[in-house]
């Protein structure tokens, strides 16, 4: 009989693979997972796993997808939507991949985490907030990246990037006796060298530095709530990488399932002493 979990994924960027190893370990570990929250490149995958999509078909895609088509550069929607991307071809790929399900669609719990530019808080998207909207809708508001795609509007909310509030959502899983585990993937880069750097170099470090700004608070007060947090070390691949080299997504891959899988056998020790 499996045992039942409650995950939250953090912003990954394009280092999904990190997150499919997790919750490949969570699977392996005989646990099944009975709520899922997300924030940014999280929020794509958990809303991909709780639309029903399995493991196998989702480490497919994204140990083979080309995301550059998601961020072309549009001089209209700079001028009309204040970013270089509008978002809709993410969000087209998104329905599609989910069937256009909505939160009420779900067997899994799903909470999706933005940041509301009108309040400057953190916003959720769940069954208990949005049951009728498209779960695609929310992780294209969650993965906004300022700048980068344009923010997307819902009701009384203008939504970015969910990072930018909290980019790693364990505080929003139920606190029951059920285990709750947030998957966190670390952004260690290493310090540069004085000189010039081009955007590319400089735009994914950018990000890191204003979700670091949080990062620390989060996980300090979810551990003291009861919450274990896997730490998967991933600073030696760009979360702006949009079409990664396959040795890196493996490496990303084996890295989220060694790390979870060591902290899973740890939570086990005491039940097994006993």
């Amino acid at each position: 009989m499996k045992k039942p979990i409650r995950v939250a994924l953090s912003g990954s960027g394009f280092r999904l693979g990190a997150h499919l190893g997790a919750l490949q370990a969570i699977e392996d570990a005989g646990y099944e997972v009975i709520e899922l929250a997300g924030t940014s490149g999280g929020s794509i995958v958990a809303s991909l796993y709780a639309s029903g999509m399995s493991l196998d078909v989702l480490r497919e895609l994204c140990m083979t997808l080309d995301w550059s088509p998601m961020m072309s550069f549009s001089p209209w929607a700079l001028v009309t939507k204040q970013a270089f991307c509008s978002g809709n071809a993410l969000l087209q790929f998104l329905q599609k991949l989910t069937d256009g399900k909505t939160f009420a669609d779900l067997a899994i719990e799903l909470k999706v985490i933005a940041s509301d530019l009108l309040t400057e808080k953190e916003h959720e998207f769940s069954k208990a907030t949005a049951p009728t909207m498209q779960i695609a809708l929310a992780a294209r508001a969650s993965a906004s990246i300022p700048i980068v795609f344009a923010p997307v509007p819902y009701g009384d909310v203008l939504c970015v990037d969910g990072g930018c509030t909290d980019n790693l959502p364990a505080s929003n899983l139920t606190a029951d006796d059920v285990p709750r585990l947030g998957i966190y993937l670390e952004s260690d880069d290493a310090p540069l060298l004085p000189g010039a750097y081009g955007l590319k170099t400089l735009a994914p470090r950018i990000i890191d530095l204003l979700l670091a700004s949080n990062e620390a608070t989060h996980i300090a007060l979810d551990t003291k709530d009861g919450a274990t947090i896997v730490r998967v070390p991933t600073g030696y691949a760009s979360s702006l990488d949009r079409n990664m080299a396959a040795s890196t997504r493996q490496r990303l891959f084996n890295d989220g399932y060694n790390y979870t899988q060591g902290v899973l056998e740890k939570l086990a020790e005491p039940l097994t002493a006993v």
